[in-house]
């Protein structure tokens, strides 16, 4: 590393290193309630792609949805409560046989008795949750509050072996004090081993398990909260890992040891303090983090955030529900569908709703030439089909979206703003949206000569700046040639806007070369009291803050069409169909190049549901052809 960039620092002092985490993207539209009432909840999809959400309610409940969240069946209890024990936090698994698991926490109410134990359980399904075996044996702790068990979460191991981690008090009779246990089973949940000991702060309380095996497929991780931090004072999600191969056998994570570590550094920042952490994987390796806290306005919110392959540096902290004034957010849990959908699952004020995100580490303009005229269209070709490549807002409370294409001339812009209060005060002040592009991929911490700042602003006029290397700011700019369309309605402004190339000083599209770029929102609330939004952990001033932005030419790995036979695809939901020839082979890319599915036959359920998608057919006498398709 210092070999490549010291040579970067003798050029410009400025230069930092670029960041190229995912941001997610949260799409109010999709927010669905799942249960009218319950908490705890969690979420999985299951192997015929239906959507299985599991929560706490007058016991364990479960509930389906067959169109990826749109809808859901009505609750159905799988578990009741008893004797006065309450059924709680409940977790669910779906292993590689189809076996279908969902654990849950018995919590006697008092009077206490010591026939009725705190305890942990389960339930097996072999039909895919039709029918529900008698309830399972895990772990019992006291049957006093104070030394009970907690939260089981599991985790199925390629080899089988299935995990049910939880937070437990049970060791700890005479403290407070609380470990995280596991229980293992080798027959898919039937039986379950005595509980051992996994990570253990002296003093203080582990709690709240999450378990993932990380992208090496060598290393398990567990997210859990800990009290115990110097200088934190407070619950803070914490990332402890053991390897694959020893299975925590022998092994367990004290307080200091190098395999514990703060998901953020809290130490040095005022991000969100705060428990109840849920660990998740997207299928690149990334790995995604959810917790709760009242950081902010002093409402308790979920917050997540998006870590490397190996479960560090956790960032770009988002908050997916927006939350009305009454409203709060608890006991929340993650879940990752279909190609690196997430889906955010929240206990609001005493229901249960869901939310989707797309998490992305950089941006795209598809090759299309969209009509400038402030109506988006299906047929304008912006890189998703209704233009909200970009979906921000959340931090002011103003949804807006942005969205991009190019052609050989121009750069083509466009965003939807939600705003019933809009201001064309025709200055600085002016409502309006940003585009920031590093054109050179200087990356750096502030304004040089390949950056460009457009405002396109409400009152119609686009004002532009450039970087200065010399000056180290933006200075105002002559863009020649930029076209910009405003249309305002009642509760919402679209903009659209075509960039010629020329004007951000190139001679032609730079197909394959990666920029950088960033999109601001600018909301006036009345005089000089304006509120600005950008790409969560981004700076206004420094490139290398933003995300990478690409010009989409064909996939790579797709290989060159030797031939375009009479041939097309039928698409009906997800159903994809070859018609008016015999099939060899059908493989499906992503927009990033990334293969997402591969067939032998001229029917198949497609592995998407929505964005751009590259379909390579192979034909049975070896001819092939490529389709895009836009879901």
């Amino acid at each position: 590393m210092l070999i490549l960039l010291l040579p970067m620092l003798s050029v410009s002092a400025s230069w930092h290193e670029p960041y190229m985490g995912s941001r997610i993207f949260w799409d109010t539209a999709t927010r669905k309630v799942v249960f009218n009432s319950g908490g705890y909840a969690r979420l999985i999809q299951l192997q015929d792609g239906r959507l299985m959400a599991t929560t706490e309610s007058n016991g364990i409940q479960v509930a389906y949805s067959s169109d990826k969240g749109s809808s859901w069946s009505s609750p159905e209890r799988i578990a009741a409560n008893v004797n006065n024990v309450p059924e709680c936090v409940p977790d669910l698994i779906q292993l590689h046989d189809g076996t279908i698991i969902v654990a849950y926490n018995p919590r006697p109410n008092k009077p206490y008795t010591s026939d009725r134990n705190f305890g942990i359980r389960c339930k097996r399904s072999i039909d895919n949750g039709k029918t529900w075996s008698d309830e399972i044996f895990v772990n019992d702790a006291s049957y006093t509050f104070d030394n009970g068990c907690w939260e089981p979460s599991l985790l199925e191991l390629p080899s089988g072996e299935l995990h049910l981690y939880f937070a437990d008090e049970g060791p700890y009779t005479s403290s407070g004090e609380q470990q995280i246990s596991l229980c293992r089973s080798f027959d898919g949940g039937k039986t379950w081993g005595a509980a051992e000991k996994v990570a253990f702060r002296a003093g203080y309380r582990d709690g709240m398990p999450s378990a993932i095996l990380l992208h090496d497929n060598a290393t398990i991780a567990l997210a859990f909260e800990d009290n115990g931090w110097t200088g934190v004072g407070n619950f803070i999600p914490t990332v402890a890992v053991c390897p694959l191969a020893t299975d925590w056998h022998d092994y367990w994570v004290s307080g200091s040891s190098a395999n514990r570590w703060q998901a953020v550094n809290y130490n040095f920042c005022t991000m969100a303090k705060g428990g109840a952490p849920y660990l998740r994987k997207l299928p690149w390796g990334e790995t995604i983090l959810s917790h709760q806290s009242d950081y902010g306005d002093g409402t308790n919110q979920m917050w997540v955030y998006v870590g490397n392959e190996q479960a560090r540096d956790f960032k770009a902290m988002s908050a997916p529900f927006s939350l009305g004034d009454s409203d709060y957010a608890l006991w929340n849990s993650l879940a990752v569908i279909d190609t690196g959908v997430v889906v955010a699952v929240g206990g609001i004020s005493g229901r249960v709703e869901m939310e989707k995100g797309y998490a992305m580490h950089q941006l795209e303009a598809p090759y299309a030439k969209p009509v400038v005229d402030g109506h988006q269209t299906a047929s304008d070709g912006y890189r998703r089909l209704n233009a909200t490549q970009v979906i921000l807002g959340k931090q002011i409370n103003t949804r807006f979206t942005a969205d991009f294409a190019y052609d050989k001339d121009s750069l083509y812009f466009t965003s939807r703003v939600s705003d019933v209060t809009q201001n064309a005060v025709h200055s600085s002040y002016c409502d309006g949206v940003t585009l920031l592009l590093d054109e050179n991929y200087a990356s750096e911490t502030t304004p040089t000569d390949s950056v460009y700042r457009l405002f396109f602003r409400l009152d119609s006029v686009c004002a532009v700046y450039k970087g200065s290397t010399t000056r180290r700011r933006w200075v105002k700019y002559e863009a020649d040639g930029v076209h910009y369309v405003v249309i305002p309605s009642k509760r919402y402004y679209v903009l659209e806007a075509a960039i010629p190339w020329t004007a951000l000083g190139l001679e032609s599209a730079p197909i394959g070369r990666k920029m950088r770029a960033n999109v601001m929102l600018q909301d006036n609330r009345g005089g000089n009291t304006v509120l600005r939004e950008l790409l969560p952990d981004s700076q206004l001033d420094g490139s290398w803050s933003w995300m990478d932005f690409v010009l989409q030419p064909l996939p790579s790995g797709i290989g060159v069409v030797s031939k375009s036979p009479e041939c097309s695809l039928k698409i009906d939901g997800r159903r994809v169909s070859v018609v008016g020839a015999g099939v060899r082979k059908v493989c499906v890319y992503a927009a990033d190049g990334r293969q997402v599915g591969s067939y032998t036959t001229s029917n198949f359920l497609a592995p998407f549901v929505h964005g751009t998608f590259i379909v390579k057919v192979t034909l049975s006498d070896g001819s092939t052809f490529c389709k895009k398709i836009i879901l």
